[in-house]
């Protein structure tokens, strides 16, 4: 019997096809397991996979909060919620190894959860000034301490494929929105208004 032993640069391929596959596959089992979209081909695929399973989180804070609307969102909690897009993306981008493409998933997500409330136009505009916002508060080494707790829960929620650990990140991600709407505690804030109102008023009177 005769065994072929491929040379160099075919096994380099080849090791790099498993690879990629094996970043993948926690990914493709956490959004498979739950009915969601897996997109295993196409130039944009890995954008929209991690679109996906943004959307899965973020939303799914929404949906599970009976007091919010997404057309009950202040300036604020807009603000909070596309940061909280952006550290969920930029997390689960790591984990994949596909870094390059958590600003589009992000601002995927982001206007499409706000463009009911604000339109297409004022919704993109949020998106990629939170993107700008999260990029640079990287960049600077200057990143808050919650907003970075959100990407770590929401990658060790799809590396466990757990339940718990699901409920842990979307509580986290609650609880930024809930900061984003409590009363401002700075002295501008002293009168007891809301973030919300230190940041220009409600989203739909702007």
């Amino acid at each position: 019997m005769k065994v072929l032993v491929p040379n160099a640069r075919i096994a380099a391929r080849w090791n790099g096809a498993l690879q990629a596959r094996l970043r993948q596959a926690l990914l493709e089992r956490f959004l498979r397991q739950r009915g969601r979209k897996w997109a295993a081909a196409g130039e944009a695929r890995h954008a929209d996979n991690l679109a996906c399973a943004t959307l899965f989180f973020v939303g799914g804070v929404l949906e599970s909060r009976a007091d919010w609307t997404l057309a009950s969102l202040c300036d604020s909690q807009q603000k909070a919620l596309g940061e909280a897009a952006c550290a969920v993306s930029s997390s689960l981008a790591l984990l994949i190894q596909e870094p390059d493409h958590w600003r589009t998933a992000a601002l995927v997500v982001t206007a499409r959860m706000l463009e009911r409330q604000l339109g297409l136009s004022a919704a993109a505009r949020v998106a990629a000034a939170a993107a700008r916002g999260f990029n640079a508060a990287i960049t600077g080494g200057s990143q808050h301490a919650e907003v970075s707790a959100v990407g770590r829960a929401a990658r060790s929620a799809v590396e466990s494929n757990s339940e718990t650990e699901i409920a842990q990140a979307m509580k986290l991600i609650s609880q930024r929105l809930d900061f984003a709407a409590a009363p401002d505690p700075s002295p501008q804030g002293d009168d007891g208004a809301c973030r919300c109102d230190a940041a220009g008023g409600a989203a739909g009177g702007t």
